[in-house]
């Protein structure tokens, strides 16, 4: 896992000793620079919790975690090899009473093309309601009220790098902020380096009364931080026809190495894991001429399991982008850097 920044730099560099170019009968690259889009993405975003030693087959020691602000609202830019989006979240759905309320932030940084990309992203979560009190308490058939922690928050900050085998003819970057349009249908297999920072917290143990039993040593938990590092693998495909609709699906998978950090009120217990990380998404849509629409899907998950406790960070989100090309003037200072090797090499 140590050689994985070598391994980047390694293929920045060598990426850089040429000119990059496609063939244009397979995808082209717009004109316009600029770009700046509107979206709104529905999040599924929860932990689960689980023990493996003492016997439920009722289920009464699992939790499942789910924070309530499913939608978020916000914007996205995007100029030339560059992109940025903000995200909060969108007044709570219909039918989430008795779920409290979540607060929600979402913010992604992208650099590169069609070679490589690296992806930055961050996501925080706050207030978390238990999916599994139906099961727990005997109340909830009359007061449908799920059982809320304002106090639990989790924070994700990830970093991905991707390079892209067939960037000669599959181009990444038409299926996601469309400065480049996919022409005709083309695959790639994709290696990947990913670092990622978790942190799970509490204001008191995660686990109630009614349950501490199963847990044991765990009973007092108040949270988890993980640092992983990972290698995956995997392949993307893109589908077009009429050189404008496109559906595509991308799914890498490979072992991450974590390092984590199990939270107590009085101490923390250090531990290193070797487990594993998938990342899978399909998108479909229409990339014109100035305007674009994406309607996409994803799903990635983590596990952080140890010989008595399951914990599973899952996030599935989709949503829909639509954006505008605009005709903007390339600043001189951006004309010098294009002329650079770091800037031929994205």
């Amino acid at each position: 896992m140590k050689y994985i920044f070598p391994f980047l730099l390694m293929v920045c560099s060598l990426a850089a000793q040429e000119k990059v170019s496609w063939d244009t009968t397979r995808y082209q690259k717009f004109k316009s620079n600029l770009i700046i889009g509107v979206f709104q993405s529905y999040y599924d975003f929860n932990n689960e919790i689980n023990q493996k030693s003492v016997p439920d087959p009722d289920g009464f020691s699992h939790h499942h975690y789910k924070a309530e602000s499913n939608l978020i609202t916000g914007v996205a830019l995007t100029y030339d090899k560059f992109s940025l989006s903000l995200g909060l979240q969108s007044k709570p759905q219909d039918g989430s009473a008795g779920k409290g309320v979540s607060t929600t932030f979402a913010a992604n940084f992208n650099i590169g093309a069609n070679r490589w990309f690296i992806e930055n992203s961050i996501r925080y979560f706050k207030g978390f309601y238990d999916d599994n009190t139906p099961n727990l308490d005997t109340s909830f058939k009359k007061t449908g009220v799920y059982h809320f922690e304002p106090g639990f928050s989790n924070t994700l900050v990830r970093s991905k790098f991707m390079y892209f085998t067939n960037h000669r003819r599959y181009s990444f970057r038409a299926n996601s902020s469309c400065n480049y349009r996919q022409r005709r249908s083309a695959a790639t297999w994709i290696l990947s380096a990913n670092t990622n920072y978790n942190f799970i917290h509490n204001d008191s143990s995660l686990f109630r009364g009614s349950d501490l039993s199963y847990y044991g040593d765990y009973s007092q938990l108040m949270g988890l931080s993980s640092f992983g590092l990972s290698l995956n693998a995997g392949a993307a495909v893109t589908f077009v026809i009429w050189r404008s609709v496109f559906i595509s699906s991308m799914f890498i998978i490979g072992p991450e190495q974590q390092w984590r950090k199990y939270l107590y009120p009085d101490r923390t217990t250090n531990l290193s894991y070797l487990s594993v990380s998938s990342d899978f998404r399909i998108a479909f849509g229409m990339n014109l001429k100035r305007f674009y629409f994406i309607s996409y899907a994803c799903r990635d998950v983590v596990f952080y399991n140890s010989s008595f406790l399951q914990l599973t960070n899952r996030s599935i989100s989709g949503g829909l982008i639509m954006g505008w090309r605009f005709n903007s003037h390339v600043p001189g200072f951006y004309k010098k850097f294009q002329t650079t090797k770091l800037y031929l090499a994205l």
